[in-house]
């Protein structure tokens, strides 16, 4: 088995955009795997933070993958060589195990990944690009991450600020307008990419109009709002997170009152050093301020519960994968079973015990004494 993989690890946007194939695209890379004879067995996963081509086939089959992924993306095969990494046999299953679980996303432990991939593996299944040993493969890591999210606190846990503050907005209510300003800085488009990661919220993010992120805002997600009108949104919003550098406040109690219809809860969120937000707002009824302090504290925390389930996890795909490698040496054994029992009953067992001696080295006799051992008990 082989994986060839771009990622968000190694590859920026524009090359990830390029690679992002539609529908029609997938069908006829698929076609042509097949129809050219380049793989024996495919799986294409398409998300915004990775392509990867999971499949089966002869050795260095990989380059003629690589060169379809290259002619239909447009990018020339020498810089998208550069972006790919490889993965063969146990370390492109150990990859799809991480993926499946999320150990290998951009959020650590995020749930979306894994439906993301069941989605890649059952289109797959649709083109009859998958045969008994993707399908046991795919099918193991599914299983795998299923008992990983059971056994451990890997999906349960943000070690960040900003997914945490994330997470905080997305349970304001069932549907959550949030208005988000300063997404352009290090932490605030961290959190604006979490937000739009939740299907519950509606995003609207306040730049200057300047800010070439007014103009990026809307391809990823969210609303775009000139910084200036901010307060005009503020009534409408279940949450409003601030992350500037401004020395001054962004939002103020007096403008705050002034804007306000009603009193409904409306969670603040203030994740600015020094504040953005005048703690005096909370003298208003409805109101509730978290500030970055209070997401620092519990990223600590989750920090330490998250670093002990991907530890945990590991050792789950470990034991995970040793029960379907054993399970695709049998399958492939299987054709010579027949005949082997059959030469059991034919042949002087003592032979066979001896032939294995002469013409094994000591480690594969070792194992096959402890074998017979074995049986013996």
């Amino acid at each position: 088995m082989y994986c060839v993989s771009v990622s968000y690890k190694n590859a920026e946007l524009n090359i990830r955009k390029k690679l992002g194939f539609s529908e029609t695209q997938r069908q006829e890379i698929y076609t042509e795997l097949l129809e050219r004879r380049l793989v024996s067995e495919c799986v294409l996963l398409c998300t915004c933070n990775r392509t990867e081509v999971y499949f089966c086939g002869e050795k260095g089959c990989e380059k003629n993958v690589i060169r379809l992924l290259a002619e239909k993306s447009g990018i020339p095969v020498s810089l998208l060589s550069k972006y790919v990494l490889r993965f063969f046999d146990d370390k492109a299953i150990s990859h799809l195990f991480k993926v499946c679980c999320g150990i290998d996303s951009m959020i650590l432990g995020e749930d979306e990944i894994l439906g993301q991939t069941k989605k890649s593996y059952y289109e797959a299944m649709e083109h009859h690009t998958v045969s008994f040993c993707l399908n046991k493969i795919f099918q193991s890591a599914f299983s795998c991450a299923k008992r990983i999210k059971t056994e451990t606190a890997l999906s349960n846990t943000s070690v960040s600020a900003a997914t945490l503050a994330a997470n905080e907005a997305a349970k304001c209510g069932e549907t959550v307008n949030v208005l988000i300003i300063g997404a352009s800085g290090k932490i605030g488009s961290a959190v604006l990419k979490n937000l739009v990661s939740h299907k519950n919220i509606h995003v609207r993010a306040a730049f200057r109009k300047h800010n070439e992120m007014f103009r990026i805002a809307g391809s990823i997600g969210a609303q775009p709002i000139d910084y200036h009108q901010r307060y005009d949104y503020m009534n409408d919003a279940d949450c409003i997170i601030s992350s500037t550098a401004s020395p001054h406040y962004t939002v103020t109690l007096y403008d705050l009152k002034n804007c306000l219809a009603d009193d409904r809860p409306r969670l603040f969120i203030d994740l600015a050093v020094p504040p953005d937000i005048d703690e005096k707002i909370t003298q208003l009824n409805g109101v509730r301020l978290l500030n970055i302090d209070y997401f620092e504290t519990l990223a600590k925390e989750n920090n330490v519960l998250k670093l002990d389930s991907v530890e945990a996890a590991k050792q789950i795909i470990i034991a995970e994968m040793d029960d379907l490698k054993k399970e695709l040496l049998y399958h492939s054994f299987m054709p010579e079973l027949a005949n082997i029992k059959q030469q059991f009953t034919d042949r002087n067992f003592e032979k066979l015990v001896y032939k294995m001696k002469s013409e094994t080295n000591y480690e594969t006799f070792s194992d096959f004494i402890r074998v017979l051992k074995y049986f013996e008990d």
